[in-house]
């Protein structure tokens, strides 16, 4: 299962949740997609989350609040990979392959991740951006970190490491 970020976002503002309602109605629309109450189900739950959240914590958030419903795993990836296409989401793989999911409300950008304790940062996007041009500068490489991860080790289980060597 995927772990959410280190620094918990607040809650969408309820003006929010019914201006990201409305993209979703008519990216949908606009593309020929039919506005199905799974759709909106499954972009409630990322609404909800308003973290970098998986397709097996959509699919229990739709299961909970709609039990009666029968869906499937299948139907929200394929429902990610829509909102994706439609540009209402962004897609971030850790390193083992698993996909977290995210509202494309904050714009792309990178992530830390821990390699001891899992948790997961966003890469401000200043910092990152100024790390690509450092690339670029010395090697001539244009880098794009926007939807990927960064691993290495959080202050926390740093702290903890030099803890243990004492």
């Amino acid at each position: 299962m995927c772990q959410g970020s280190a620094i918990p976002r607040p809650p969408l503002s309820p003006e929010t949740i019914a201006t990201q309602r409305r993209s979703l109605r008519d990216a949908l629309r606009a593309s020929g997609y039919a506005v199905t109450a799974q759709r909106r189900a499954t972009f409630d739950a990322l609404l909800k989350a308003n973290d970098h959240t998986c397709a097996e914590h959509i699919l229990e958030a739709i299961q909970r609040d709609h039990p009666a419903w029968r869906v499937n795993k299948t139907t929200v990836y394929r429902n990610l990979d829509l909102f994706q296409s439609l540009g209402l989401i962004h897609e971030m793989r850790r390193d083992d392959g698993r996909a977290q999911y995210e509202l494309a409300l904050y714009g792309r950008h990178g992530h830390l991740i821990c390699r001891r304790c899992g948790e997961l940062f966003d890469l401000d996007p200043a910092l990152a951006a100024s790390l690509q041009h450092q690339l670029e500068e010395r090697s001539g490489f244009s880098v794009d970190l926007a939807g990927h991860a960064l691993y290495g080790v959080c202050d926390r289980c740093a702290a903890a490491l030099r803890k243990d060597v004492a």
